[in-house]
């Protein structure tokens, strides 16, 4: 296959607003996650110890590697979410009944902050020990608070452009979704904080979450535009991207590095980089605080950054790992998608793994809710 070694055999419907479609994957891995998903009774679930996990379907493949839960006997319970805001509702309802979780990277701080999220124990993560330390670097801003680190970083990915490389040469902008020989052949998907982003930077905006009320107002009317004049769609989820590329009615779009793979071998689908830079983001797994299953938790964290569970979740869905021998070991349409040797150039030059919005107004900065209310302006505009 093109570019890496699978890709998910379905692709579940996205939330019709939500801050991170991009993160939604293939359908369950294995047969006991589609049981839990269909709510059907396990046998086993009855005598294995059970943990709760409230997160991002595909994402618990790297937990789960190796047969992880029966040769330990514990069964994880599943709960997929639609929308990163499900979490904190989830946490702040009764966040001891959280064993495990995928919070959005840039919530991190502030729920640490409410005490919301278990400290890790990296005594109990030896693993954490394999994490590239450029992974590191940039993750500690979000995932740590005061010492102690809230979320343990296993993959990450970026918000960039998707191109038909056999139709259109290769974009080196966000604008170039503004030529006329692409008008109706443009998708962008339902994803606020890469959006956002991105038409900031084409502003020229240097700090896309820490937007003034006036920039962002100027951000709206730009993506209102494009949507008008350009878009043939806002995609509602990757499924539906993927056959709008597959089939030829889109050439041009915003999305997620493994689409290029998702969208199979029957068309060219590229990533690309714009000069004004993608989102980054680096996904990591947290604990609730005041869980009952402290220590299974870490260790099914602890397995998911083995050497097993990291390539099962990077081969399994297309996505890049992040420890140094999880990086050599993958296979070689992984290693030139994702290019683990230029590690920094991904995250100074193509990508910017930006900080959390303001959560109170001072005044001059828009704050969350003022960015999720422009979101709703840009789909009803």
């Amino acid at each position: 296959m093109k570019q890496a070694d699978s890709k998910p055999t379905q692709i579940l419907r996205t939330r019709s607003y939500t801050e991170v479609d991009r993160r939604t994957v293939m359908k369950g891995m294995a047969a006991a996650g589609a049981v839990a998903a269909m709510g059907l009774p396990s046998q086993k679930a009855e005598a294995a110890r059970a943990l709760s996990y409230v997160g991002w379907e595909g994402y618990d493949t790297f937990l789960q590697a190796g047969d992880f839960p029966a040769k330990n006997d514990l069964d994880l319970q599943k709960t997929y979410i639609s929308t990163a805001d499900e979490i904190i509702t989830k946490l702040r309802l009764d966040a001891s009944q959280v064993d495990l979780c995928t919070p959005y990277f840039i919530h991190d701080d502030f729920l640490a902050k409410e005490k919301l999220l278990q400290p890790i124990d990296l005594s109990k993560i030896p693993n954490f020990e394999k994490i590239h330390p450029t992974i590191i670097s940039y993750t500690e801003g979000n995932m740590s608070e005061g010492g102690a680190w809230y979320s343990v970083p296993m993959t990450y990915g970026s918000i960039c452009m998707m191109y038909n490389a056999d139709r259109i040469p290769q974009p080196t902008s966000w604008t170039d979704m503004l030529k006329d020989e692409y008008k109706g052949k443009v998708a962008i998907t339902n994803d606020y904080p890469g959006n956002l982003f991105a038409w900031a930077r084409v502003a020229g905006v240097e700090q896309p979450n820490r937007m003034t009320h006036a920039e962002l107002d100027h951000v709206v009317k730009a993506l209102i535009k494009l949507k008008k004049d350009h878009l043939r769609t806002i995609a509602s989820s990757y499924g539906e991207l993927i056959n709008l590329l597959a089939s030829g009615e889109v050439v041009i779009s915003q999305g997620w590095e493994p689409v290029s793979v998702w969208v199979g071998d029957k068309v060219n689908i590229k990533p690309a980089y714009p000069k004004e830079k993608s989102m980054g983001f680096i996904e990591g797994y947290s604990i609730g605080h005041g869980s009952g299953n402290v220590d299974d938790a870490h260790a099914f964290i602890n397995n998911a950054l083995s050497m097993e569970g990291q390539l099962a979740g990077g081969q399994g869905n297309s996505m890049p790992v992040v420890t140094g021998e999880a990086m050599a070991k993958i296979s070689d349409g992984n290693k030139a998608l994702y290019n683990y040797d230029a590690l920094d150039d991904y995250f100074q030059v193509k990508t910017d793994v930006v900080p959390m919005y303001a959560l109170e107004a001072d005044g001059k900065h828009a704050t969350w809710d003022d960015y999720q209310e422009a979101w709703e302006r840009v789909l009803k505009g």
